[in-house]
C-alpha cells in the first residue's frame, strides 16, 4: 500500500509519498517541496492572487505525474492558514478538483492534531511541538492524555510582509525589533502557557534553521531528524543573515534561495518563542502534519 500526502501551506508546497510495510509501519519513498508562495499578499488583502494559484498548480502538476508513476493507491491534499484566511479558496479548489483531486481546508486544531500524530513516535513527555508556517506558527502540546493547541498569526511570510520594507536589502535593526515586540506582545497575550517545556520544532523555517547549522547542501531528513540547536546558534544565525543583502543571503549553505527573503522573520519568531519559554535549546523535526497523513492511511 502506498500513500501521498501534500501540504499546501502558505510559503510551500510539500508532497511526501509512504509505502506500508509489514510491521505497521511505513517507509518515505519521495519527499519534494517547492516554494510557491500562495500566501502572497493575504494577510493584506484576504483574497488569493492568480500568480500564486497558479505557481501551485503547477507544483500539483509536477506532484501529479510523480504519484502516476509510484502508483499510489490513495493521495491527501490539505491546505492550512493561508487557505482558512482567503474568502476564495474556491479558486485553488476547483483547479484541483479538475487534476483529479480533492482540496481538504483543515482547521488549526485538525493541522495541530495531525503535527502531534506526526512527531509522536519519537516525543518525549513534557515536549511543546511548534510549527512555524507561512502564516502561522502552530503550539502544540499533550496534558493528561488530552492534545492541546494554540494557532496565532505569526508566519514568516505574514510577518515579513508586514514589517520588512524591501527584502532584497539588509534586515534593520529597527525592522527586527518590530517584529520581536510584535510577537512578543502577542506570545503574553494570547499563549497564557508557562509550563517548563523542552521545545520540539517542525516546519520550514525550523527545518531550514538546522540545514544552515549544518551547512547542507542538500536536504537529508536524517541528519535533521532530532538535531539539538541551541539558542546561541540561532542568535549568531539570525545576525549572519541579517548582516547580508538578499542576493548573497540566498547563497548560504542549507537555505534555499526562494525561503531567502522570509527566513529572518521566521528565525525572529522563533528566537521570540524561546525567550518566551526561557529555553536554551530546541530539538528539530520534519516529521510534521504530512508525516501524520501518512500514518492515518497507512497505519492501523
Amino acid at each position: 500500500m502506498k500513500a501521498a500526502a501534500i501540504d499546501i501551506g502558505t510559503n510551500s508546497c510539500r508532497l511526501l509519498i509512504g509505502e506500508k510495510n509489514s510491521n505497521n509501519s511505513f517507509n518515505i519513498l519521495v519527499r519534494e517541496v517547492e516554494i510557491t508562495r500562495l500566501g502572497e499578499g493575504v494577510d493584506e488583502n484576504k483574497n488569493l492572487n492568480k500568480s500564486a494559484v497558479k505557481r501551485v498548480e503547477a507544483a500539483l502538476k509536477k506532484y501529479k505525474n510523480i504519484i502516476e508513476k509510484y502508483e499510489v493507491e490513495k493521495v491527501r491534499i490539505i491546505g492550512t492558514s493561508a487557505l482558512r484566511d482567503v474568502n476564495n479558496s474556491d479558486l485553488l479548489a476547483e483547479s484541483i478538483e479538475k487534476m483529479g483531486f480533492k482540496l481538504e481546508i483543515i482547521s488549526g486544531e485538525e493541522e495541530a492534531e495531525l503535527n502531534y500524530l506526526g512527531a509522536s513516535s519519537n516525543l518525549e513527555a513534557n515536549f511543546l511541538l511548534i510549527d512555524i508556517g507561512g502564516g502561522s506558527t502552530e503550539f502544540i502540546w499533550a496534558n493528561q492524555n488530552k492534545i492541546n493547541f494554540k494557532s496565532l498569526d505569526i508566519g514568516c511570510v505574514r510577518l515579513t510582509e508586514r514589517f520588512i520594507d524591501s527584502p532584497a536589502k539588509k534586515v534593520s535593526a529597527k525592522e527586527i525589533e518590530n517584529i520581536k515586540k510584535y510577537v512578543e506582545n502577542l506570545l503574553k497575550s494570547s499563549l497564557k502557557l508557562k509550563q517548563n517545556f523542552r521545545i520540539k520544532g517542525v516546519g520550514g523555517t525550523i527545518t531550514t534553521l538546522a540545514a544552515i547549522k549544518l551547512e547542507l547542501t542538500e536536504y537529508l531528513s536524517e541528519k535533521i531528524e532530532n538535531l539539538e540547536i541551541t539558542k546561541i546558534e540561532l542568535e549568531q544565525i539570525i545576525s549572519k543573515l541579517t548582516e547580508l543583502k538578499l542576493e548573497k543571503r540566498a547563497m548560504i549553505k542549507g537555505l534555499q534561495a526562494k525561503r531567502a527573503d522570509i527566513i529572518v522573520a521566521g528565525l525572529i519568531i522563533l528566537n521570540s518563542i524561546l525567550d518566551y519559554f526561557g529555553s536554551e535549546n530546541l530539538v528539530v523535526s520534519d516529521q510534521d502534519l504530512l508525516y501524520g497523513l501518512l500514518k492515518e492511511e497507512l497505519v492501523n
